[in-house]
């Protein structure tokens, strides 16, 4: 030990070896009420005078910001197969498989112009693997791969996590999900 440390350690053992008076008794008494008491103004202060920051869920909801990262959708409509969203994903959450177009089939665009030269067999999003990082988003080049506002996707069993994006029920999530 250091020579201040020793010195130190004398001040606090003489503080303690105090004799114990009535008066001092009912100073520390006094000190001991006064600050509980003054704690206890601070937080009676906030119970009675902030208001609660509870909302009453599910019957009211908060609203999002826009930017905020929930729920993937993917127009199936409007993608070209490119795979670049699965490419930038970082857990590999996002499964395609796509087969070329016949020659002599019709062909389509998407609503922005870009030929679709692959036909869609699966696009499947395993959101309990998701981390919602939005890289997939950026490098979808049709920008058909979106984050909505929707939050309320819980389920019971991992199995259900998964989406299949070409089925009817999820394309009509389009209309209820995507702003």
């Amino acid at each position: 030990m250091k020579i201040n440390d020793l010195s130190m350690l004398d001040t606090n053992r003489a503080r303690y070896e105090e004799e114990l008076t009535l008066g001092k008794w009912f100073k520390n008494i006094w000190i001991a009420l006064s600050t509980a008491f003054k704690g206890m103004g601070i937080t009676m202060k906030y119970v009675l005078t902030v208001k609660p920051v509870t909302i009453e869920y599910p019957e009211v909801k908060e609203e999002l910001p826009a930017n905020s990262r929930s729920r993937l959708f993917n127009d199936v409509d409007n993608c070209i197969s490119c795979m670049q969203c699965a490419d930038a994903c970082p857990v590999d959450c996002i499964y395609i498989t796509a087969v070329r177009r016949d020659k002599e089939a019709p062909k389509l665009k998407t609503d922005g112009g870009t030929p679709i030269k692959l036909d869609l067999k699966q696009y499947t999003i395993d959101t309990a693997l998701c981390c919602y990082c939005g890289l997939c988003t950026v490098a979808c080049p049709t920008q058909c791969l979106t984050h909505t506002t929707d939050y309320e996707f819980a389920q019971y069993t991992l199995g259900e996590m998964k989406y299949d994006y070409l089925a009817s029920d999820i394309r009509a999530w389009k209309h209820r999900i995507v702003k």
